[in-house]
């Protein structure tokens, strides 16, 4: 009889949505709303507790309310919808703030302003990372950092293995971390005019003639064994890479190299490949099969229309292959590069648009009208989108232990958000506000009073 009680306990408990860490009570309850955990496309929840940075509780209004304690605040969401907070895992925040006539505590406020809890900067130098300790040490990183540290520059000159000198993947300073190695596989933009986009000499030679003028004379920047022992090299140390590749010459280099150094063994330092534009179909599988991580960009239908131009019929389906990749089991992480993208793909709803809809939104891309539409079959749904702005970009960073979800345990980092993206049309995902920002548990931004007009 007393194991039949114990297992009704043990059974009335696990129907309950309600999980609880620890004995502290919350020190705020947000309840009233639609919790959106990002673990299952249908779980939700009406309220989460949170006990200092972590993650208390979620579960219905009576469940959590039913844990505040008298010092508890108590915050009524009137049914708004709170997320995970978005993660940018590809960005150029800190680095490139003076790019939008900003410093970065400035671009921090803007992210913050759109939901932007995590963030890679993608391109840090020796001098920039001590820079960002003391920005760290002395309270200004609002956003939670990732740096990358660069083995090259984006005009193809080698730094080599002054990464060394720091731990990877342990905070170096509050919300500063660093995130992994960042290696240029093609050139990228130097100085005013030059962005070296790399084909291999198969598909070079079926450029359109703008193609040739442009990217003709373009090539990779290393030999596959260089790009092999430099990858080898950085993982002995621990440290994850994210190679830069945008042709399917780079793309090709990256994968052949991210094989050879491992050798038949797992990535287990999610090893990543940003951009990843052109992909040809003998290379698409590939990412699934090694265990490489595709980092990409929303991409208005104006710009894909103009890659797209620049190949023949056969291989114009190779640009921009979204949702080939996730059809493949790969894991897919939707960043902005953000300052180098439109101006709105700062807001990650903006980009969700923009993965889900075949026309151009964007007003950045103006110039370029008339555009085409993105094919149909390249969509993704707002679920894929929101996981690959969240958890799967939380794997990338390795911190999907701590974010991307929302589970007992868990960093607060939490979005707050006026509708549910997930049952919002596609056409009026921008339209959704960012009510409040929240990190470590803490309002870093917030739009208005939740009960405002």
């Amino acid at each position: 009889m007393k194991k039949l009680l114990l297992c009704l306990t043990f059974c009335i408990f696990a129907f309950s949505a309600i999980v609880v860490v620890g004995n502290e009570s919350p020190s705020i309850v947000l309840f009233n709303g639609t919790v959106v955990t990002m673990v299952a496309e249908e779980e939700f929840h009406e309220a989460i507790a949170i006990a200092g940075n972590r993650i208390l509780a979620v579960g219905s209004d009576s469940e959590i309310l039913a844990l505040a304690g008298s010092e508890t605040e108590l915050i009524d969401l009137l049914g708004a919808a709170v997320y995970p907070g978005f993660i940018d895992p590809h960005t150029h925040l800190l680095n490139d703030s003076w790019n939008k006539g900003l410093s970065p505590v400035d671009t921090q406020k803007l992210a913050l302003r759109y939901g932007v809890t995590s963030a890679a900067n993608m391109y840090t130098s020796p001098d920039l990372v001590e820079t960002y300790i003391r920005m760290a040490n002395r309270g200004d990183m609002r956003v939670r950092f990732s740096l990358y540290l660069i083995y090259n520059t984006s005009c193809g000159d080698v730094l080599g293995h002054w990464y060394t000198g720091y731990d990877p993947l342990v905070e170096l300073a509050p919300r500063l971390r660093i995130g992994g190695v960042k290696i240029f596989s093609e050139t990228s933009v130097c100085g005013d005019e030059f962005i070296g986009i790399s084909f291999t000499p198969e598909l070079n030679a079926s450029l359109s003639p703008g193609g040739l003028e442009w990217y003709g004379g373009n090539r990779p920047l290393f030999l596959q064994a260089e790009l092999a022992d430099v990858i080898r090299t950085v993982s002995e140390y621990g440290f994850p890479v994210a190679i830069h590749a945008i042709g399917d010459g780079g793309v090709q280099l990256s994968l052949d190299a991210l094989e050879e150094a491992l050798n038949g063994g797992p990535n287990d330092l999610r090893h990543t490949i940003l951009h990843n534009l052109f992909i040809r179909d003998d290379l698409l599988t590939r990412y699934a099969d090694l265990g490489i991580i595709a980092a990409v960009e929303s991409m208005s239908s104006c710009f894909a229309d103009f890659y797209r131009d620049l190949l023949p019929d056969q291989y114009k389906h190779i640009v921009r292959r979204w949702a080939d990749l996730v059809a493949t089991g790969a894991h897919v992480t939707a960043d902005s590069d953000w300052p180098w993208s439109a101006e709105e793909a700062i807001s990650p709803l903006f980009r969700l648009q923009a993965l889900m809809s075949p026309i151009n939104h964007s007003q950045s891309y103006g110039d370029w009208e008339p555009c085409g539409l993105l094919p149909e079959d390249q969509l993704l749904t707002a679920w894929q989108g929101l996981r690959m702005m969240t958890i799967e970009a939380a794997t990338m960073l390795h911190r999907d232990h701590e974010l991307g979800t929302i589970e007992p345990g868990k960093l607060a980092d939490l979005v707050l958000l006026s509708m549910d993206p997930l049952h919002t049309d596609v056409d009026q995902l921008t339209k959704i506000e960012v009510l409040l920002t929240m990190v470590d548990g803490v309002i870093e931004y917030q739009r208005r009073a939740i009960d405002d007009p």
